[in-house]
C-alpha cells in the first residue's frame, strides 16, 4: 500500500479534527495551526511553497528552525483545500518521514534503537556520547525531547507506546543529531570533570 493510501485510510479511522505536532487538518484537508480557528478569516493563505516553507523553515521571530520537530511553528495560517497527494507532500515538509515511521510502527515493522546502540556506532567528535552516564539520560531526553521536540521519543522509553489513535503521533524512533550533539556536550563536561 502506498504512503498516501496509508494515509487516507488512517484519517477515516481518526476522530476529527486530526492533529499531527501542532497543525490540525480539517475536511478537505486544510491545514492550519492548532491553535487558530479554521473559521478566522484573519488567517493567511498559503497557496504557494515558498511561503509554506517559509513558514516551516522560520519561527514567528524569523529565526530559523533547525528542528522540524520542535514547537513554535508561526500561527495565523492556512493552506488547503489539498488532494491527498498534497497533503501527505505538506507534512513531509512538516514533519519530515512522519507519515512512514506512523505506518511502520502501526504496522510492527518499526524498531526503536536504544541509545546504547546509537552511542556505540559514534566515532570522531561524537564518540565521547559513548562515555555520557546512564544516569544522565532521563534529564536530558527532558530537556531536549519532551520540553525542545514534538516527537515521541521511542528509543528512550523501557515500553514504548505512541498515543492513541485519536491523533497522528510523531514517532522517533533513534536519538537525532540534535540530541546527540547535546549529549556529546553533556558528556564532555562530565569527562572534563
Amino acid at each position: 500500500m502506498k504512503l498516501t493510501q496509508w494515509l487516507e485510510s488512517r484519517l477515516a479511522r481518526t476522530p476529527l479534527p486530526w492533529t499531527v505536532g501542532e497543525v490540525r487538518i480539517y475536511p478537505g484537508y486544510l491545514l492550519i495551526h492548532r491553535e487558530d480557528a479554521p473559521e478566522d478569516c484573519r488567517l493567511r493563505h498559503l497557496s504557494g511553497w515558498e511561503a509554506f516553507l517559509d513558514l516551516v523553515r522560520f519561527d514567528a521571530a524569523g529565526r530559523f528552525r533547525p528542528l522540524r520537530g520542535a514547537p513554535g511553528l508561526q500561527k495565523g495560517w492556512r493552506r488547503g483545500p489539498l488532494s491527498i497527494a498534497e497533503l501527505f507532500s505538506d507534512l513531509r515538509v512538516l514533519y519530515p518521514e512522519a507519515v512512514a515511521l506512523l505506518a511502520a510502527w502501526e504496522g510492527k515493522r518499526l524498531a526503536p534503537t536504544p541509545f546504547s546502540d546509537t552511542a556505540r556506532r559514534q566515532t570522531g567528535l561524537y564518540e565521547v556520547t559513548q562515555r555520557l552516564p546512564r544516569e544522565e539520560l532521563p534529564a536530558l531526553v527532558k530537556k531536549v525531547c519532551v520540553r525542545g521536540c514534538l516527537r515521541h521519543p521511542l528509543w528512550h522509553l523501557p515500553e514504548p507506546r505512541p498515543d492513541n489513535q485519536e491523533r497522528l503521533t510523531l514517532l522517533c524512533p533513534e536519538a537525532c543529531h540534535y540530541f546527540l550533539h547535546q549529549a556529546r556536550a553533556r558528556a564532555a563536561v562530565k569527562r572534563a570533570a
